[in-house]
């Protein structure tokens, strides 16, 4: 047998205790990691509709994952644009015959919320084309919504990731619009649309207020001012941005003025991010003082 000297076993057991503990370190990092859920929701602008992937921000390393709800549902990938791009279900969230999700505002955002909280976040695409807020309530897409957040709940719990907080970002209101609701008609529905979402365990809605129209319609400006009003009225809604509005030039929008590019989704995105970012840091240090 060959005896090794005294001084090398003890490079070799040393040797061997620090791979042991590289090991426990990292399963000891990866069971307590935090993120906090968000889902994204809302019509063709959060679908990304006229967006453009290869302009969207680089995502800030660590910040930001994808549950993918629909193709691949049982691990988490590192977010990237086009943001939910196959994440169709049929006869629900299905943007398939309705646009191509070219580019969102979802890593714009995650940047801007993870600069804020330092927390990663775990989005989750959840938006369909032209949806009214009837649809949302009585087609299936608010249940399909919940399912998606299900599954990332449990994705997480099997990844031995702690939620910290959920959330959902809502931004829609063109739909609406076309279908003439009035202002109560629209916060009546946004109001059941979120309720609904609390009782699956969302803690808060982020809204984004739409743009103004070619027209300027009265039925435009209800939905507009009845998006704000509601923020008010309602403890489950925060404004997290009326940049849409001011968002007016030709390298904004397409010629319906409806649908935003990817530079103004990436303002838009990074306006709301932070701002949901800071209302969050908010909630936690009034929480601290309790």
């Amino acid at each position: 047998m060959i005896r090794l000297p005294s001084n090398k076993k003890v490079i070799v057991i040393l040797s061997a205790l620090c791979c042991l503990l590289m090991v426990a370190l990292n399963l000891y990092q990866k069971s307590r990691r935090t993120m906090d859920v968000i889902l994204f929701m809302g019509q063709s602008n959060m679908s990304g509709a006229n967006g453009d992937a290869s302009q969207a921000p680089e995502l800030i390393k660590g910040a930001g994952y994808e549950y993918r709800a629909i193709t691949e549902p049982e691990r988490l990938f590192v977010l990237e644009e086009p943001f939910g791009e196959n994440e169709h279900r049929e006869g629900a969230l299905d943007d398939r015959e309705i646009l191509e999700r070219r580019g969102t505002l979802a890593t714009s955002f995650v940047n801007a919320y993870y600069g804020e909280t330092g927390t990663p976040v775990a989005a989750v695409s959840a938006s369909r084309g032209s949806s009214s807020l009837n649809g949302w309530l009585n087609k299936g897409l608010k249940e399909d919504a919940a399912q998606r957040l299900e599954g990332a709940k449990e994705c997480l719990k099997k990844e031995k990731i702690r939620i910290r907080h959920i959330y959902m970002v809502w931004f829609q209101g063109e739909a609406d619009v076309n279908l003439k609701l009035t202002k109560e008609e629209y916060k009546e529905g946004l109001s059941a649309l979120v309720s609904y979402m609390e009782e699956q365990g969302v803690e808060q809605c982020f809204l984004i207020q739409i743009g103004q129209d070619g027209e300027n319609s009265e039925y435009h400006q209800a939905i507009m001012e009845a998006q704000l009003e509601i923020c008010e009225e309602m403890e489950g809604i925060t404004l997290a941005s009326e940049l849409p509005r001011e968002l007016t030039g030709e390298d904004m929008t397409d010629n319906g003025r409806i649908h935003f590019t990817q530079k103004a989704l990436n303002l838009i995105g990074e306006d709301a991010g932070a701002h949901a970012g800071k209302w969050v840091k908010a909630l936690e240090k009034t929480e601290s003082k309790r």
